[in-house]
């Protein structure tokens, strides 16, 4: 296993790393091509937009901590 990469992937937001690792999970899923293709697109739609400030991420570790 890469630590470097591994250090890096921890020092990002909750929300990036939920980003991340869906890719990760999405690069490694038992599902059609077509499918896959079609979820790793959407994912980097959305972090495009967030990118470009036209979509918000919430805050999962406020989110989960609300009563």
């Amino acid at each position: 296993m890469d630590k470097a990469l591994l250090e890096k992937a921890l020092k990002m937001s909750p929300n990036e790393r939920v980003v991340f690792a869906e890719l990760i999970l999405a690069s490694i899923d038992h599902e059609e091509d077509e499918i896959r293709e079609l979820w790793l697109s959407e994912v980097k739609e959305r972090m495009k937009a967030v990118n470009d400030g036209k979509a918000k991420l919430l805050d999962f570790e406020k989110l989960y901590n609300e009563d």
